[in-house]
């Protein structure tokens, strides 16, 4: 027996790392971008400098960095929401 596709699907969504802009197009004051997926603490660590460590639930300042040149791109905050508690 075939398992469900939309089963097969979910599964395979849970094993890819995804980044999605999660604010409206226009104009605004923040932005959202939302990282998430097995990897995403890894791809975080690269971009982020960060003063304190990311623990669940807690905004944090960070600075984005050029992963290449270190060359400061932008501030943030941001929030780490770990599994299974993650909406």
């Amino acid at each position: 027996m075939q398992p469900h596709p939309q089963l097969a699907e979910r599964e395979s969504v849970a094993s890819e790392t995804i980044a999605a802009v999660s604010t409206p197009p226009g104009r605004g004051g923040i932005g959202i971008v939302r990282l998430s997926g097995p990897h995403a603490l890894e791809i975080a660590s690269a971009l982020l400098t960060m003063r304190n460590p990311l623990t669940h639930a807690r905004a944090l300042f960070a600075e984005i960095h050029d992963p290449e040149t270190r060359h400061k791109l932008d501030e943030a905050i941001v929030t780490y929401f770990s599994r299974p508690n993650s909406y």
